[in-house]
C-alpha cells in the first residue's frame, strides 16, 4: 500500500513539474514575441465584407495611395477596414505640394462620399503609423455622373519605351490588361464615364483607334488626313476632337455615326480639354482661348474666359492672368501629354 501511494505521489510531482515548465515555455515564448516584435503574419485575406475588393499589405511605416480625376459633378464613395488605427487623407498636388481635402488620424474603418470642389486628379492615402505590416481592405465607387456609382478600383494607363504597347496597372503596379498596337502611339484619352479609350497612332489609315473598357476590347477605328497628338471626348463620351498642332483646324468625329466634321481655326493648338458645360470643348492657341462646341461643331467665342477655383473663391481669368500673376498654370493654358509621361493617364477601371 505504501508503496503504490508513494508511485503516486511520484507521479503527481512528475505531472506539476511537466505542467510547471510548459506553461513557463509559454510565458517565456509570449514575453519573446512581445519583446521581438513578432506577431503573427498577415495575410491578403479580405476582411469581411470586403470580398472582391481591393486587399494590400502595407510595410511599418509605409503609405499605399489611390488617385483618379474627379470633376465637380462627379463623387466618390469610399470604404475602407484596417488591422491597426491608421491614418486617412485625400489630397491633391500643385507644384509637386499635396493640398489636403480630408483628413482623419487613428481610425480603423472609414465610410464616406467624397465631393470634389474642381476638376483635379485626388488622391486617397492610407498611412501606416506603426513599425509593423498592415493589412488593408478597401472598396471605391466612382460617380460616373450623379446617382450613378461604378464600383472599380483606380488605376494608370501607361506606355512603354516602344510607344507600341498601353499596360493598365493597379496600385501595386500589378498589370490588369494590354493593348498592343501596329504603329506608334502618339497620345490616348479616356472617356468621362471610363468606358472609352480612344488613341491616336502614327500610322493614319487607322490613326484613331476606339476600344471598350474594361476588356479593351477594340469598337471602331478611324482613318486621318494626318497623324495628330491632341484629343478631347466630349462630356457625354459621345464625340470626339482630334487636333495636330501643326494645322489650323479641329476635326470633330460623331462616334455613333462616324460622321466627321472639320472646324477652321484662327491659329493652331497648343492644347485641348473638354469645358465644364455640357457639349463645351476649349482650345488653348498661343495666343488666346477658343471656345467650341461638339454638337453642332462650331467656334462659338475667340478670347474665352474661364472660371478658376482658388479653394473657396471662383473667378473668370485669361492665360496671362493664370500663368504670370498667380503663379499656377491650369492644366488648358500648358500644352500636357499626360498619357504619355512615364506615370501614364491615372484612370478608374470598373469591376464587372
Amino acid at each position: 500500500m505504501s508503496g503504490n501511494a508513494g508511485k503516486q505521489k511520484a507521479s503527481s510531482v512528475k505531472a506539476q513539474i511537466a505542467w510547471a515548465i510548459t506553461l513557463l515555455a509559454g510565458i517565456l515564448l509570449i514575453l519573446v514575441l512581445r519583446f521581438v516584435g513578432l506577431e503573427p503574419e498577415l495575410t491578403r485575406e479580405p476582411f469581411p465584407g470586403f470580398e472582391g475588393q481591393q486587399t494590400v499589405l502595407v510595410h511599418g511605416l509605409g503609405i499605399h495611395e489611390q488617385c483618379l480625376e474627379l470633376r465637380p459633378k462627379q463623387g466618390l464613395d469610399y470604404r475602407f477596414q484596417a488591422s491597426h488605427p491608421l491614418s486617412f487623407d485625400i489630397h491633391y498636388h500643385i507644384d509637386g505640394q499635396p493640398l489636403s481635402q480630408f483628413s482623419e488620424t487613428s481610425t480603423n474603418f472609414g465610410n464616406q462620399h467624397f465631393k470634389p470642389k474642381e476638376n483635379r486628379i485626388y488622391c486617397l492615402m492610407w498611412v501606416n503609423p506603426r513599425d509593423e505590416m498592415l493589412k488593408l481592405s478597401y472598396e471605391l465607387q466612382f460617380e460616373i455622373v450623379p446617382g450613378q456609382l461604378q464600383t472599380g478600383i483606380p488605376v494608370r494607363f501607361v506606355s512603354n519605351s516602344e510607344k507600341r504597347l498601353i499596360r493598365i496597372l493597379n496600385g501595386s503596379q500589378h498589370e490588369l490588361g494590354r493593348l498592343e498596337t501596329e504603329s506608334d502611339i502618339l497620345n490616348f484619352e479616356l472617356s468621362r464615364d471610363q468606358q472609352k479609350l480612344a488613341v491616336l497612332v502614327s500610322g493614319v489609315d487607322q490613326g484613331l483607334q476606339l476600344f471598350e473598357l474594361p476588356g479593351l476590347e477594340k469598337k471602331n477605328s478611324f482613318s486621318l488626313e494626318k497623324a495628330a497628338r491632341m484629343l478631347a471626348f466630349s462630356e457625354d463620351g459621345n464625340f470626339l476632337a482630334v487636333a495636330d498642332e501643326h494645322q489650323e483646324e479641329l476635326l470633330i468625329i460623331d462616334l455613333s455615326s462616324g460622321k466627321k466634321v472639320k472646324i477652321e481655326l484662327p491659329a493652331t493648338l497648343l492644347a485641348l480639354e473638354t469645358g465644364d458645360q455640357t457639349n463645351e470643348l476649349l482650345g488653348r492657341t498661343e495666343l488666346e482661348v477658343l471656345k467650341l462646341q461638339f454638337d453642332p461643331p462650331q467656334l462659338l467665342e475667340r478670347d474665352a474666359r474661364i472660371e478658376l477655383a482658388f479653394g473657396d473663391q471662383k473667378m473668370m481669368v485669361d492665360p496671362d492672368e493664370v500663368c504670370f500673376a498667380h503663379g499656377i498654370p491650369h492644366p488648358l493654358f500648358t500644352p500636357k501629354a499626360v498619357a504619355m509621361s512615364p506615370e501614364g493617364l491615372p484612370g478608374f477601371l470598373a469591376i464587372p
